[in-house]
């Protein structure tokens, strides 16, 4: 009957011991702070827009070219719109947040879209300043470029900055890793 319990008590002891072998397991795979690592993760500062901006576009084509005319930048990132004054002169007031948000009102409004991604609107869509660069094509005169290029120096310093991981070389992109998971058709 004695060798029972000390079966049992081996059996505890290895048990405790497995526990602490998968623990130490899973705190190796996270940071200390016990959320998760990126295999090869780096480190990168992104500076993110605190203000808002209001691009007016000019119809060159109906419905599908337009041109960037003027920018300003607002306080109120929220209240950044694209005014579009059309070929039949009419002017339409569009919501970035509403071209961000809404699937089919951004479909409506897919070239002008285009259009607004190499302008300084692209700070609304894009949470990293470094990926908002005007692009000269997309502006009706260089008096025009030239202005958003300044107004994006603005934009920058007054921007937020905070660090975030972005994953390496080995952790993104298809077949970059190692996967205990496999499709066999």
């Amino acid at each position: 009957m004695k060798k029972n319990y000390v079966n049992v008590s081996t059996l505890l002891k290895k048990i405790a011991l497995l526990g602490l072998v998968v623990s130490a397991l899973t705190l190796h795979s996270c940071g200390n702070d016990g959320n998760p690592r990126i295999k090869d993760s780096k480190e990168k500062t992104i500076k993110e827009s605190t203000k808002g901006v209001i691009t007016e576009v000019e119809e060159i084509e109906p419905g599908d070219d337009y041109k960037i005319i003027d920018e300003k930048i607002i306080d109120e990132k929220e209240k950044s719109v694209a005014i579009v004054h059309r070929l039949d002169g009419k002017i339409d007031t569009l919501s970035l947040r509403k071209l961000k948000t809404d699937s089919e009102y951004r479909s409506s409004h897919s070239s002008l879209r285009n259009v607004l991604a190499f302008s300084l609107a692209a700070s609304y869509f894009n949470r990293n300043l470094s990926n908002t660069t005007p692009n000269s094509s997309y502006y009706k005169d260089q008096n025009a470029f030239n202005k958003s290029t300044g107004l994006k120096n603005n934009l920058t310093s007054s921007a937020t900055s905070r660090r975030v991981h972005i994953p390496g070389k080995s952790s993104s992109g298809y077949g970059s890793g190692k996967s205990f998971r496999s499709y066999g058709g």
